[in-house]
């Protein structure tokens, strides 16, 4: 298992496997937010905060709700507004040291135009 906060350490991350591989997308949203999504399931990644220590945000369809710490700002992941332990819960991986994320297999998808996978 591995751990990871936002900067103050006021919400934290466990993930129970790390991801396959991370995920770089340069829609507008996340081109802004300049975020390493690993893509897992409610039943892979739990979140730990008091309550009322996130603040989210519904992006265009409200299919997907982003959340930060509201005391440091950081984006910690989103979650799918779809109900079930298989319903994909997003991390940051920013959040967590830069020698764990290394030897993840990284990704760029381009979300701001063919919504396909691209080699850089």
């Amino acid at each position: 298992m591995s751990k990871a906060s936002c900067h103050c350490g006021a919400v934290v991350v466990e993930v129970h496997e790390l991801p396959a591989r991370l995920i770089e997308c340069n829609c507008s949203i996340c081109r802004r937010y300049a975020a390493l999504w690993g893509h897992l399931t409610r039943t892979q990644a739990t979140v730990h905060c008091d309550p009322g220590a996130l603040s989210s945000y519904f992006c265009n369809d409200r299919a997907i709700e982003f959340f930060r710490c509201k005391n440091c700002g950081c984006v910690t992941h989103y979650d799918s507004v779809d109900e079930g332990p298989d319903q994909r819960l997003s991390i940051n991986f920013r959040m967590f040291p830069a020698k764990e994320i290394e030897p993840i297999e990284l990704r760029y998808f381009d979300g701001a135009d063919s919504w396909e996978f691209i080699d850089r």
